[in-house]
């Protein structure tokens, strides 16, 4: 496996989704990235997660990469169309789409932003992409959330 395989992915799938939630327009907080300022988040955002890449080796320098990434919606429920939260999922459903470019983003060296691969959606047991919905998320709190969850796969010699 390529040591900067995963820094390429995260930062590629970051830049993709930041740039989709801009269309919203939607701020976007990187897990791992973003530092939260508050404990509570009271305003309308996204929260991006990204788990992965899990390599299997299939043959000597042969791989088949996973990646699971994950963006958090939160609304809050004061907002005139009480249909926004389902817009955006469509919004960020329709990106979870794919295919995703990967580039050779970071300030390492040979970073140099080339295309290095390309992310598909993963067909398993479930489907590769799913719009989750949890609703309200307390009695008092007037925040709804809802989540895509989407499933990617490589294959790199």
């Amino acid at each position: 496996m390529d040591e900067n395989w995963p820094r390429w992915i995260m930062a590629s799938v970051a830049k993709y989704f930041s740039d989709t939630a801009l269309t919203i327009p939607l701020p976007l907080l990187v897990d791992g990235i973003d530092e939260r300022e508050e404990e509570q988040l009271h305003y309308d955002h996204a929260e991006l997660r990204v788990s992965g890449p899990h390599p299997t080796e299939l043959s000597k320098d042969y791989f088949k990469l996973l990646v699971d990434i994950n963006v958090l919606l939160t609304e809050l429920m004061d907002r005139p169309n009480a249909y926004d939260l389902q817009t955006w999922c469509g919004i960020m459903a329709k990106a979870m789409e794919g295919p995703i470019n990967i580039y050779k983003y970071g300030n390492e060296t040979g970073d140099d932003s080339s295309w290095v691969f390309c992310l598909t959606p993963f067909n398993s047991r479930i489907e590769p992409n799913r719009i989750l919905h949890f609703g309200q998320l307390g009695k008092i709190d007037r925040i709804r959330q809802s989540m895509i969850d989407g499933h990617f796969i490589v294959y790199l010699p």
